[in-house]
């Protein structure tokens, strides 16, 4: 006889709530692609904004863009600019040769000696008068590349003359011409880059009204030496090289006069 107070043995567990579905899986966030640019002009406003700059053509047209100041167009632009310089300055010492006496006698090249030094000179003044446009120039056009090459292939020709003025040892009539002729044509093509630039809109930093008479004039100022000394080279191919120093006398005189220029103009 069982006792009525006994538990009753458990049965089997009932089942539980059935186990949720695996959640479905979210799908990834699209990774952005890069920003579409617009087709228009690069305006000075962008740039406040936070846009990135978009170089535009000169006319508005985009057919030619301008290479502009930050842009790896205008950094090649320049960087070429200065390798050519540096190469033909490398130019003039490789043509530097020691000669032997007729008794045997290793005998320096004096002539080629100066003529190294003379156009160091006038090439490391070219160098410093493109450095100080390009301070001011933020853009460039085609026709300003061009011009640029241009004046780069004069500079790039300066070692020739420089060796046949050399070997004519300073007292020949032609070589001294010839030299003033290259130097004067490579001044002249650094003028009209300097006054194609500022005289285009959109090509310069709006701070080159204060300089532009300045480094007109010292640009111009090479040009105009080396171009008066012809004459001089007729009568005297020497005495017309002594007044290529005119060069540095002059840029010193220039320099002191704009400086006080601007001292005695008021402000505004």
């Amino acid at each position: 006889m069982t006792d009525s107070g006994d538990t009753p043995e458990p049965g089997p567990p009932e089942p539980g709530p059935p186990a949720p579905e695996a959640a479905e899986r979210e799908p990834e966030p699209a990774v952005p692609g890069p920003p579409e640019l617009p087709d228009e002009p690069y305006r000075p406003e962008q740039e406040a904004l936070g846009k990135r700059k978009v170089p535009g053509g000169h006319n508005g047209l985009g057919l030619y863009p301008l290479a502009r100041a930050g842009f790896i167009e205008y950094d090649r632009v320049v960087f070429f600019s200065d390798a050519v310089f540096a190469i033909a300055i490398t130019l003039l010492a490789i043509d530097l040769r020691a000669r032997v006496g007729t008794s045997g006698v290793v005998m320096l090249d004096s002539h080629g000696i100066l003529g190294f030094w003379i156009s160091f000179a006038v090439i490391g003044l070219f160098w410093l008068g493109h450095h100080g446009i390009f301070r001011y120039i933020t853009a460039l056009d085609r026709p300003l590349i061009g011009l640029n090459l241009l004046m780069l292939g004069i500079i790039a020709f300066l070692p020739y003359p420089t060796n046949v003025l050399s070997l004519a040892g300073g007292n020949q009539v032609g070589p001294t011409v010839f030299y003033a002729l290259c130097v004067a044509a490579a001044g002249t093509a650094e003028l009209v880059v300097w006054v194609y630039a500022t005289s285009r809109k959109g090509l310069t930093d709006p701070s080159v009204a204060h300089v532009r008479t300045l480094l007109t004039v010292r640009i111009a100022r090479l040009p105009v030496v080396f171009l008066g000394s012809i004459p001089v080279a007729l009568a005297s191919p020497s005495i017309a090289q002594y007044s290529w120093i005119l060069v540095l006398v002059l840029g010193i005189w220039i320099n002191r006069y704009f400086h006080h220029r601007a001292r005695r103009t008021p402000a505004g």
